[in-house]
C-alpha cells in the first residue's frame, strides 16, 4: 500500500468522532471506540445493563469501520452521541486514491461529472465546487435499496427499503498529484419519509466540508485560523 500523503484537517459538530479505518490502526480504533463508548454511557447505568450496551455498540462500531477500511477507506466519521435521544442514520467515508493517468484535475473532475449525469439529483446543479481554493467535484444520488443493517426479528423475512442519499466531494491534493481524497456522505431514510431532515443533513456535511483545509502544503504556513481549526477539528 503506498504511504498516504495527503494532510488535511476538517471540523465535525459536537458528538461526532472521527474513527481510522486502516488495517494498521486497529489498536487506534480499538482505544478509540473505548472512549466514545464511555462517553456515551450514562455512568449511573446499572453495570448488568451497561456492559451488554457496551459490547453492543463495540461490536457495532468496530465492524462498521473496519468493513469500510477493507474496502479502501482511511477514516470513517459518525455521530456517535445522540441529540435529544435521536442519533441520525448518517456517516463520512474518507478515502484516498491514486490517478495513475497524466491528465490534469480539471479533466478528471470533469469527467466524473459528465459520468454522474445520468443518475444526479439536481440536474441545476453543475457539480463544480471550491474547496480550500481549489476546484473539487460534488455529485449527489439518491440510492434506493435493500437495508442490510436493519436487526429482523425473524430469520428470512423481507428486508426494509431505504433511501440512500450520498453525496461525494472529489478532491485533488494540490500538492500531490495524481493523490485524491474522497468524502462519501450517506443518509439513510425511509422512501417515504418527509426530506427535510435530509436536506438539512446533506447541508450538515455542505457546511463540515467548508472547514476542509490543507495541512504541511510546501512552503505555506497555516493561518491562525487554520491553528485554530487544526486544534478543534480532527487532522487526517
Amino acid at each position: 500500500m503506498t504511504d498516504l500523503t495527503a494532510s488535511f484537517f476538517m471540523v465535525v459538530p459536537p458528538g461526532w468522532a472521527r474513527l481510522p479505518a486502516r488495517e494498521e490502526d486497529r489498536q487506534e480504533l480499538g482505544a478509540m471506540v473505548r472512549e466514545v463508548i464511555a462517553r456515551a454511557l450514562p455512568d449511573d447505568l446499572p453495570r448488568d445493563r451497561a456492559e451488554p450496551l457496551r459490547q453492543q455498540m463495540r461490536k457495532r462500531l468496530v465492524a462498521t469501520v473496519a468493513e469500510a477500511g477493507d474496502n479502501g477507506a482511511t477514516a470513517v466519521y459518525l455521530p456517535v452521541q445522540p441529540v435529544d435521544g435521536y442519533t441520525p442514520p448518517v456517516s463520512i467515508i474518507e478515502t484516498e486514491a491514486e490517478d495513475e493517468s497524466e491528465e490534469v484535475p480539471e479533466q478528471v473532475i470533469a469527467q466524473i461529472l459528465a459520468d454522474a449525469l445520468p443518475d444526479r439529483r439536481d440536474d441545476e446543479d453543475p457539480g463544480i465546487r471550491e474547496v480550500d481554493g481549489g476546484i473539487a467535484a460534488r455529485t449527489e444520488t439518491v440510492i434506493r435499496r435493500a437495508d442490510p443493517a436493519a436487526e429482523l426479528a425473524e430469520l428470512g423475512a423481507e428486508l426494509p427499503v431505504v433511501d440512500d442519499r450520498q453525496v461525494v466531494y472529489t478532491i485533488p491534493v494540490p500538492h500531490r498529484p495524481g493523490r485524491w481524497v474522497v468524502l462519501s456522505f450517506s443518509a439513510i431514510s425511509l422512501p417515504d419519509a418527509d426530506d427535510r431532515l435530509t436536506d438539512a443533513l446533506v447541508a450538515l456535511f455542505d457546511a463540515i466540508v467548508t472547514t476542509f483545509r490543507w495541512t504541511d502544503v510546501p512552503g505555506v504556513e497555516p493561518t491562525a485560523l487554520e491553528r485554530r481549526l487544526a486544534e478543534l477539528g480532527g487532522a487526517a
